[in-house]
């Protein structure tokens, strides 16, 4: 039996503490420190410094060590997954592969909503891609300055912690940010459930 909540912090977005273990936290930051990060884009690789600045790593590619690490992190999100059934009687049983990101001092990704990724859903529908239902933000550490998860909207803060991980809607009501860090460095995780 799961020891693990989905506890609500109002308006169906939900922090799960302690889903990722710290030593797991630290193992993965380690394991990708040295990996070859890219400048992270908006859209469908579109980069904008202006939006957003931070570094991103995929994983679950052609490399062994990315599929594994994927497949690791993936086991952590099936935990929420389950929570979110568990809340709505509704299944997300997919997931998109996981990504690292890394936001060193000054970086930040300005407010956004996860689920539109080209200029149309006809475009999306034609390209094969599905629509994200449910976003997942893990966090990797902590002790920097900086880096919350700000929803204007809803007007909620969330303060990083490591191990813990976010899950809202992916969807327009759900704008979001993550604001600058302000010193040392931040590494965080997503995916995008759907069904």
């Amino acid at each position: 039996m799961s020891t693990h909540v989905l506890t609500p912090l109002g308006n169906e977005i939900f922090l799960v503490k302690n889903v990722l273990e710290p030593t797991l936290c630290q193992h993965i930051i380690q394991s990708v420190e040295s990996a070859q990060f890219q400048a992270a884009g908006i859209l469908i690789e579109k980069v904008d410094n202006q939006v957003r600045s931070n570094d991103l790593l995929h994983l679950g590619g052609r490399d062994e060590a990315s599929r594994s690490l994927n497949q690791l992190m993936l086991s952590k999100v099936a935990i929420v997954q389950n929570l979110l059934f568990q809340t709505y009687g509704i299944k997300f049983p997919y997931a998109e592969p996981c990504s690292i990101l890394r936001y060193r001092k000054g970086h930040f990704y300005k407010r956004h909503v996860d689920n539109i990724l080209l200029s149309s859903r006809f475009q999306e529908v034609q390209e094969g891609i599905p629509t994200r239902d449910i976003s997942i933000v893990g966090y990797l550490n902590d002790g920097f300055a900086g880096g919350e998860t700000f929803f204007d909207r809803q007007n909620i803060t969330v303060q990083p912690q490591a191990g813990a991980v976010l899950a809202f809607p992916s969807y327009f009501t759900h704008p979001h940010a993550s604001l600058p860090i302000r010193r040392g460095k931040k590494y965080a995780f997503t995916s995008w459930l759907f069904h």
